[in-house]
């Protein structure tokens, strides 16, 4: 039981817009006139998907400085921000801070790690012998060794992200290290769908997603395209290549009991992947956010 977190965490922050973006508010200022850091606000996710099946649990907060004054849509979103994450799934669990640098309303990089506890529970830490290895869903579903251990994943994410009128458009690549105690040298990541060296491997995760936004009396809908790509370094023939649709609808007020809940729906295929190649996934998930 896994969670396409790559490609989830993408669909789910974008209904969000980040740090990046929600810090182009009104900047607070100091005795000395300069911009002081704030709290931007406290935001969960739970999702679910198939093939690969499973659950996530996303929970962050952040704090930002803005870097202008200006009325310039460019700059108003210009920020330096901080933040802290916890990530669970039934194979393991991530804390982790992160720091990002807006130096415009369109574009950031952050940079973050997040040490790694796993269970011992389902394909956690499952080892393999060669990238070769097949680890299609009938391997994964023997469990063979298994266990539980500890891992670490850091990661440096340059994005890109527009608003023209009621169309939204981001793209992120996330150039991650991962390293582990699995027993094997090598291991199988859950969260990303991949065989990976247990003494440390590299692996890049891009996603782009294109929206059209709906206003609403409470809150918008928005529906659009996404895609996602996850290849190792090491072993660009693992690669998993997704292609498909998004529709996100987001309140403004509180509903269900949460402040300014999102639910988020999306529908793939697999363009290029070692098992699933042609098939089809998909993600359901629901957020909320306090704050800006």
């Amino acid at each position: 039981m896994v969670v396409q977190h790559a490609l989830v965490a993408a669909v789910i922050s974008l209904s969000l817009l980040g740090p990046a973006t929600e810090a182009s508010g009104q900047p607070k200022s100091d005795v000395d006139g300069r911009p002081a850091f704030s709290r931007v606000g406290f935001t969960g996710q739970l999702g679910a998907s198939f093939n690969n099946p499973g659950l996530q649990n996303t929970l962050s907060t952040a704090w930002s400085k803005p870097l202008s004054s200006s009325s310039n849509p460019l700059l108003t979103g210009a920020a330096v921000s901080l933040g802290l994450v916890s990530v669970t799934t039934p194979t393991m669990t991530r804390i982790g801070a992160w720091l990002e640098y807006a130096p415009l309303s369109i574009v950031a990089v952050r940079a973050g790690f997040e040490p790694i506890g796993y269970f011992g529970s389902f394909t956690s830490l499952m080892p393999f012998q060669s990238y070769d290895d097949v680890y299609d869903k009938d391997v994964l579903s023997r469990k063979a060794g298994t266990t539980s251990g500890v891992g670490l994943r850091s990661y440096v994410t340059p994005r890109v992200q527009f608003r023209a009128g009621a169309f939204t458009a981001r793209i992120s690549a996330d150039v991650e290290h991962w390293r582990s105690s699995a027993d094997g040298p090598y291991f199988y990541e859950a969260t990303r769908d991949q065989l990976l060296a247990s003494s440390g491997d590299g692996l890049l995760n891009m996603t782009g997603i294109a929206l059209y936004e709906h206003r609403l009396r409470d809150g918008s809908l928005s529906a659009g395209v996404l895609h996602g790509l996850t290849r190792v370094f090491s072993a660009g023939r693992n690669q998993s290549q997704r292609l498909g649709a998004i529709a996100i609808r987001q309140f403004s007020t509180t509903r269900f009991k949460l402040p300014q809940p999102s639910v988020t729906v999306a529908v793939y295929q697999y363009l290029d992947d070692p098992s699933k190649q042609h098939s089809l996934g998909g993600a359901i998930a629901i957020g909320f956010r306090t704050g800006r």
